[in-house]
């Protein structure tokens, strides 16, 4: 698959960075790019033109200012970044330092590879002697591999110190993280390389509009956790009481519906039902689940509801992603979730009717029931269902959620969005 961007820039151009988009596909592998443009030189005077590349989460990728091609993937050209490309739009910025003449372009763009997903288990809410948890890291990183984890977040509360025993751990599958544990809520940072606090220099509470900037910043995602926990006394700072919402999708990524560590029920079923209504008010904010782990004598909820995401390989950029686009869902082991072609955070686009497959393996007793954005639709006692979706609007979604006969969550997914056309 090759993409061409071509254009002509002139000597009032100097000076400027001209961007460019393109779309990058899930298969791609590697991204090689051919540059050229005419005439390089005008009267012995050279045209100064030079390329930089960032991808969908809007990392830099690599410069390209060099007459050869140019690559990014896993056996990257020296000036980019040796890594598996994300998909979905990135940008090229052409950088004009000094134009003498009219110049024409063009870049080739050539996509190469066929990327494959699967389903991946990650647990994103632990915590170890860094802060309040029991564990050291390795024996945390222990306990989760036990428990047939892929990767786990080392979130321990306003510190990341940990990061340089999960780090220095060959065997370690986890990555840095941190939860904000601030008077009024606590926030989980995930993939952050630095250190973010909530307080300023002089120990006053920072908006949390600027705690989302520092975040976007490090090419992190936020989130909050437990946000219908019980505060003080039961739990000092525990509960959300911040007037911003913790649905708020312009100062979050995901928002934590299901905790361990919270005895009541309740109240994550509370959370869960304020994220659908967020989600049908035409928003979209990824839903995840934590443990909230601090020791290995800790009792396992007994609805330890896991994440699954959807990634091409194990890497922080890729869980990030696939955290941020919703390409996740939740479950109890050992149910695991065939959503054939309606992968959650991915679009389908229908005409008249739209159609949504499923198929839960490994099920206990229970009742489906989707979720759309103005109907709920309850399949009964079935584990595998084709439904004709005949009401949706232009943009719509489909949540799966399968209960016990207590009406507890045992799978929750990410939605799948519908749009007309």
């Amino acid at each position: 698959m090759i993409t061409e961007i071509n254009g002509t820039l002139y000597p009032k151009d100097s000076k400027t960075v001209q961007i460019k988009n393109f779309e990058v596909p899930s298969s791609a592998a590697e991204i090689h790019v051919k540059f050229e443009y005419f005439p390089e030189k005008m009267g012995g005077v050279d045209n100064q033109i030079t390329l930089s590349f960032y991808d969908s989460m809007g990392i830099f990728m690599g410069r390209y200012d060099n007459p050869k091609d140019f690559k990014i993937g896993l056996n990257a050209s020296p000036s980019a970044l040796n890594t598996l490309p994300l998909p979905d739009i990135w940008k090229v910025e052409i950088e004009c330092q000094s134009l003498i003449s009219h110049v024409d372009y063009k870049i080739e763009i050539n996509f190469e590879g066929n990327e494959r997903y699967k389903w991946y288990k990650g647990e994103l809410h632990t915590h170890s002697l860094h802060s309040d948890g029991k564990f050291n890291v390795k024996e945390l990183n222990e306990y989760i591999k036990s428990h047939s984890f892929d990767f786990f977040f080392l979130t321990d509360h306003n510190n990341i110190t940990g990061y340089q025993d999960l780090y220095s751990d060959k065997d370690s599958i986890g990555f840095i993280g941190e939860e904000l544990t601030t008077f009024k809520g606590h926030m989980l940072i995930l993939g952050n390389k630095q250190f973010v606090d909530w307080k300023d220099e002089n120990g006053f509470e920072k908006p949390i509009s600027i705690i989302k900037k520092e975040v976007d910043y490090l090419h992190s995602l936020i989130g909050v956790a437990h946000p219908s926990m019980l505060g003080e006394p039961i739990c000092g700072g525990c509960g959300w009481k911040y007037f911003e919402s913790p649905f708020d999708t312009n100062l979050f990524d995901f928002v934590e519906i299901w905790n361990g560590s919270m005895e009541s029920k309740l109240l994550n079923i509370e959370t869960i039902y304020s994220w659908i209504s967020t989600l049908r008010s035409g928003k979209r904010l990824t839903a995840t689940s934590g443990f909230d782990l601090h020791s290995s004598t800790d009792p396992e909820p007994s609805f330890w509801l896991k994440n699954h995401f959807y990634l091409r390989n194990k890497v922080l950029s890729e869980v990030l992603y696939a955290i941020k686009h919703g390409m996740s869902y939740i479950s109890l082991d050992p149910i695991e979730v065939n959503f054939y072609d309606n992968i959650p955070g991915t679009t389908v686009k229908f005409n008249k009717e739209a159609r949504y497959k499923f198929e839960l393996s490994n099920a206990f007793k229970g009742r489906s029931i989707i979720i759309t954005k103005n109907d709920t639709i309850d399949l009964g006692e079935t584990y595998s269902e084709e439904v004709n979706l005949r009401n949706l609007d232009n943009e719509d979604f489909v949540v799966l959620l399968f209960l016990d006969k207590d009406g507890t969550p045992l799978v929750i997914t990410n939605p799948v969005f519908f749009e007309k056309g």
